[in-house]
């Protein structure tokens, strides 16, 4: 298996990563039982750390720790084609994603001011809604 490339500044060496074959769901007609096409591609943050560094595993511990399992472990499982081969490019490319979206940095929001045209319209409307209100409240004797 082949390094696993994050960005331009992290890849991920393929001793980190570990991928597990089971029979899949779908697809294959009557070899379905027999071949293991379904991929499982599991990354142990524990032991990446030395790649990752502290920063970066925390961040993605807080962002994808709903998908880390109890061992440590993100996993990413693909069944979706017949062929292994396909699976495993698949789960790759999503693992990679996966990670970079994760350490994307955050975009604060910028707080803004209504413009004065905003608060004019808005203090108009409530004018026409006043006076229309003043104007049903009339006598009717």
């Amino acid at each position: 298996m082949d390094d696993l490339v994050i960005n331009r500044r992290l890849t991920i060496p393929a001793r980190f990563l570990r991928m597990e074959t089971s029979t899949a769901s779908g697809p294959g007609g009557q070899r379905l039982n027999r071949v293991q096409t379904r991929v499982t591609l599991r990354l142990n943050l524990e032991r990446a750390q030395e790649v990752l560094g502290t920063y970066r595993r925390n961040t993605i511990e807080a962002r994808l720790g709903h998908r880390i399992a109890s061992d440590g472990c993100l996993q990413v499982v693909c069944g979706r084609h017949r062929h292994q081969g396909r699976n495993l490019a698949e789960a790759r490319d999503r693992l990679a994603n996966l990670l970079a979206e994760s350490l994307k940095p955050v975009s604060v929001r910028k707080p803004t001011k209504p413009t004065k045209a905003s608060k004019t319209r808005r203090l108009d409307a409530k004018q026409r809604r006043g006076r229309r209100k003043q104007e049903r409240s009339g006598r009717w004797n």
